[in-house]
């Protein structure tokens, strides 16, 4: 039995989503070179089965229609997503590249309300000083906000006084959270080098090398009895599986490093020394 006869009958396009078709693809055909508008548009055309009036499946659309592998759609599809949530924060993506590096930021963001979002898009700008924040800066920004919206208090900047959040002036907000994401970002980005400069150091004692080897010395010499290193799977936006690499404080639930998202595993775990290496 073959994938095309395992779905159901294509029902036919309706005049208006053949029109929705039209539409869709002259987008993408006009913008292929702008990842945002063409990964929008085929997300839509994948969601709602547009391709179906000439094509049994989405990878056969992509591959006669465009030329496409589902890989290649997949992240598109995905690149469009994060420039999509990290639009409301007042960052637009010139590149397929930048929203592949900011995807850990945005799915910070995404589970934010609208308010949090709101407060990451004022203070983001104050706190970094930068038109172009890293994923680290705008992942630290996204996970105070979060954390002073779940707890309320914060010590006054100039007491050290607990007091809530809400009853501090604009400039007194503006700098607890300017110190809760330095402080934040500076100790996890030296964690994160002392992590791999001792992985690093005990592989070489060791004769250790390879990228399975160094998750198990980086666990045996880096990690404290309340962190773990984590190599989580999952979909991702093109129906792919995807690994990321992250340790993770079991105590605080703070990711403590992380590396961007892959489809093997030795790649995510690549990413992740990658990323402690490029701070």
């Amino acid at each position: 039995m073959t994938a095309a006869e395992t779905l159901p009958p294509a029902r036919p396009l309706t005049d208006v989503e053949a029109a929705t078709l039209t539409r869709l693809e002259a987008t993408i055909q006009d913008g292929l070179r702008e990842f945002q508008r063409t990964g929008s548009a085929l997300a839509e055309i994948r969601e709602g089965r547009l391709y179906r009036g000439a094509h049994e499946t989405f990878d056969a659309y992509l591959e006669q229609r465009w030329g496409f592998t589902r890989q290649h759609a997949g992240r598109l599809i995905a690149a469009a997503a994060v420039a999509q949530t990290l639009e409301p924060i007042g960052l637009h993506l010139d590149t397929e590249r930048q929203a592949r590096e900011l995807r850990p930021a945005a799915q910070v963001v995404a589970a934010l309300n609208p308010e949090q979002q709101q407060n990451v898009a004022k203070f983001i700008q104050a706190t970094t000083g930068s038109e172009r924040p890293t994923t680290s800066q705008i992942k630290a920004v996204a996970e105070v906000v979060q954390a002073i919206d779940e707890h309320g208090m914060v010590d006054h900047p100039e007491t050290g006084e607990p007091v809530a959040f809400t009853d501090l002036p604009e400039p007194a907000r503006m700098a607890v959270i300017r110190e809760n994401v330095s402080t934040g970002t500076n100790e996890r980005l030296q964690r994160q080098a002392g992590h791999v400069q001792a992985s690093v150091m005990q592989a070489k004692s060791n004769g250790k090398g390879g990228w399975a080897d160094w998750v198990l010395t980086y666990a045996e010499q880096s990690l404290t009895d309340t962190q773990e290193l984590r190599l989580v799977v999952k979909r991702d936006a093109s129906g792919n599986a995807a690994v990321q690499a992250l340790v993770v404080d079991t105590e605080s639930h703070q990711t403590i490093a992380y590396g961007d998202t892959a489809t093997y595993l030795k790649r995510a775990v690549l990413n992740l020394a990658e990323e402690v290496k490029g701070t």
